[in-house]
């Protein structure tokens, strides 16, 4: 892949506002406005690209999408999610998991090569949010939320470490009596159901645990990662649970349609557990996640279009689904960068 047409469809997909939602194959299609989660998600994906590769090209995406969040924070702290095209949000409803996505990108930019005066509106936000984490009640909105609190912690210079600290304990705590709640011998995981983003929870507690060093984190955290990994990889290579019915405890596990954003989320996940215990198995199993997009998958097909710079939206039944999504191109933009 030639780097000046690497993932271009990033530019295609963005506007004067900021990444749009949905496509029609690989046109933009207004009519599903935007998606302050697609545009938190971008945020992270512009910013890997930009320490990368050193173009200013990414550093004018980062921008919008951070102007983005911005215009989306409400004044409670909160982020409202459905943009219209015409920049009005659809409702003021809260959703934590986009509450927690937008801290993890906010503290992201906390230590990323990039200007001071950007990271000036990550500082802003976060410095909104921090009040509302002791009131969240499900388990990925605490998750995404405890990936941000870690990069606060290493890379904010503004807040009280202590209370940073007591943030995380909570998070952490909480989503271990999850896994004391719903585990058994035959199931290690936080819920009765294994749906969506499912790395992003066993890497939360393994970003916690360089933290706070306490060994009971790091065992959860691995126990999970390793009864995930025996369903994804249950055929050798790497295979998303599905979203037409998840993974409910008891049942089968529902074959299609696999999702990119599965997949960085695992690579991240086992690239954290590479890092603290030095197991190759993990470093080959994130860069099996990544080539996922490229063939490496229950259909032998790319996901990654040649000509648009793109990536299709998933792999169903039947093939692949055409249309190129936000979510999916900064999935495939992340799962690159820290891969490749």
């Amino acid at each position: 892949m030639a780097t000046n047409k690497l993932f271009q469809y990033i530019f295609t997909l963005t506007d004067d506002t900021g990444i749009m939602q949905h496509s029609i194959g690989s046109i933009p299609d207004p009519n599903h406005g935007y998606t302050t989660d697609d545009n938190s998600r971008a945020i992270i994906a512009a910013t890997m690209l930009y320490e990368k590769y050193k173009d200013e090209k990414y550093l004018k995406l980062i921008i919008k999408y951070v102007s983005f969040l911005l215009y989306a924070q409400s004044n409670n702290g909160y982020f409202r999610n459905f943009m219209n095209y015409n920049r009005t949000f659809k409702d003021e409803s809260i959703s934590e998991d986009c509450f927690g996505r937008c801290l993890w990108a906010a503290s992201y930019l906390l230590k990323a090569a990039i200007p001071d005066n950007i990271k000036t509106a990550a500082i802003l936000m976060i410095d909104r949010a921090l009040k509302n984490i002791n009131d969240l009640c499900y388990i990925r909105g605490k998750a995404y939320t405890l990936i941000g609190l870690y990069y606060i912690y290493k890379y904010g210079t503004i807040w009280n470490k202590e209370q940073v600290l007591k943030y995380i304990n909570k998070l952490v705590n909480d989503i271990l009596n999850e896994y004391e709640i719903h585990s058994s011998s035959d199931w290690k995981w936080y819920e009765d159901i294994i749906s969506y983003d499912n790395g992003i929870i066993p890497l939360s507690l393994l970003k916690s645990y360089s933290i706070i060093e306490n060994r009971k984190i790091l065992d959860v955290a691995i126990e999970s990662l390793d009864f995930l990994d025996s369903i994804c990889f249950r055929h050798g290579y790497f295979k998303a649970i599905g979203c037409n019915g998840w993974y409910k405890k008891g049942h089968e596990v529902a074959e299609y349609d696999e999702q990119p954003v599965e997949a960085y989320g695992m690579a991240l996940m086992y690239l954290e557990a590479y890092k603290i215990i030095n197991n190759e198995k993990y470093k080959k199993r994130a860069i099996d996640c990544n080539e996922w997009y490229y063939g490496k998958n229950s259909k032998g097909i790319s996901l990654y279009d040649d000509i648009s710079g793109g990536c299709y939206d998933a792999i169903t039944k039947n093939g692949v689904n055409l249309n190129q999504g936000a979510e999916s191109i900064t999935s495939i933009i992340i799962s690159h960068c820290v891969t490749i």
